[in-house]
């Protein structure tokens, strides 16, 4: 997930350290979930609030999310809230609510269009945080809501590669039944197939050989010239 930082401090023209600024009530109210404290900011004072940040450049409507304050997320959306703000690391609300597994949430925010398809600094996508963690009814949303199958991360790797290496089966056969495509590799040469044997994940190992490719995947090598087939023969016992 995306926790909340600690406040930072920031130093002055003397180089001494200042207490953090004060935050805009709103934020605090967002995270806190309360409805009656943030209907009572001055409409006339709401557009300003609703772009505030703080020092992580997070909105109220990011810190409601991160909180799990679906009705607090709404309100502020219904107020005009941007559903694709993002953070001092490119993460919007959608990212953080993918990766906690919130799909009430994800689903609050994909109604009011957020895009499923943002990505952070690290170029990954809302996906890629879904299926790491194994969340299907997130994953199920995302999907539905046009998210790309096959998106890379920084280091070349797919939301079907994440979820099989942490060997989250139930997510390896969604997106396999929604095209994922197996056969890519990452920056290191690796294909799905690779980083679930590497993790001795048997079920999403099950899950990939039951494709109609199955024995092109346990042909391709990796960045160490490495096949599947390869790597499990490694783990196997030597008989002596």
């Amino acid at each position: 997930p995306h926790p909340p930082r600690p406040r930072r401090a920031a130093a002055n023209a003397a180089g001494a350290m200042e207490p953090p600024r004060p935050l805009e009530p709103l934020l605090v109210h967002a995270e806190a979930g309360d409805l009656a404290a943030m209907r009572a900011v001055e409409e006339v004072d709401l557009p300003k609030q609703l772009r505030a940040r703080d020092e992580d450049r997070r909105t109220a409507l990011h810190r409601a999310c991160a909180a799990g304050h679906a009705e607090a997320a709404e309100f502020l959306l219904g107020k005009g809230a941007d559903a694709d703000a993002a953070d001092d690391e490119d993460w919007t609300p959608l990212h953080s609510c993918a990766s906690k597994g919130s799909d009430a949430l994800v689903g609050v925010l994909l109604e009011a269009r957020a895009d499923a398809n943002a990505a952070t600094s690290s170029e990954a996508v809302a996906l890629h945080m879904a299926a790491s963690k194994g969340h299907a009814a997130v994953t199920e949303l995302l999907l539905a809501a046009g998210a790309k199958r096959n998106p890379r991360d920084r280091r070349g790797g797919t939301p079907l590669m994440r979820a099989a290496g942490t060997g989250k089966d139930k997510v390896v056969r969604q997106l396999l039944e929604a095209r994922a495509d197996p056969a890519i590799k990452d920056r290191s040469g690796e294909t799905s197939l690779h980083i679930a044997i590497n993790g001795q994940h048997m079920a999403v190992c099950e899950a990939l050989m039951g494709r109609d490719e199955a024995e092109q995947l346990m042909a391709v090598e990796n960045g160490d010239g490495k096949t599947p087939a390869k790597l499990i023969a490694d783990m196997l016992p030597i008989e002596v």
